[in-house]
């Protein structure tokens, strides 16, 4: 694979995308050269409330 179709994502979820593989494609190289370690780019979200397991998946169930 060659391509990988954005088109239709907002431009911030396309380059999370594109910083991905780039991220990928780096641990690969490392890979190849023998330094197999790597971390993938991370942030914080933090917490914005306070859900319970059953409250996500009745909201997921919904929706499916």
């Amino acid at each position: 694979m060659t391509n990988i179709d954005v088109h239709d994502l907002p431009e911030p979820m396309a380059r999370a995308i594109a910083e991905t593989v780039e991220t990928l494609r780096q641990r690969l190289q490392k890979k190849k050269e023998g330094r197999a370690h790597f971390s993938l780019p991370n942030w914080s979200l933090g917490v914005k409330g306070k859900l319970t397991r059953e409250e996500i998946y009745d909201y997921l169930d919904d929706r499916f």
